[in-house]
């Protein structure tokens, strides 16, 4: 499984790395929640809503994972979306 190693340590916990927990796609509430697990043991969320999540899931249901996994994907797009900072390594 990928895993998001972070370009700083979450302190004072001592976070280096989040991997996808649970990843919900909402189509009737429009919404999409990510939950990444840490490698101490905690969670955080994040969370699209409305038209966002709806276009995600849009293209999420048509893509093509045979070289992308979805975790990279939701990884590479947590960054992107300057949420998470980091870079992802691993395998699916």
């Amino acid at each position: 499984m990928e895993v998001l190693d972070l370009t700083a340590p979450v302190q004072p916990a001592a976070v280096l790395n989040y991997r996808i927990d649970r990843l919900v796609l909402d189509w009737a509430s429009a919404c999409i929640d990510i939950t990444l697990r840490d490698n101490v043991g905690g969670t955080v969320t994040a969370t699209y809503s409305g038209q966002e999540a709806t276009d995600m899931m849009l293209i999420l249901n048509t893509a093509n994972l045979t070289t992308n996994s979805l975790h990279k994907r939701t990884l590479n797009k947590l960054i992107a979306d300057g949420k998470l900072a980091g870079t992802i390594s691993g395998t699916p």
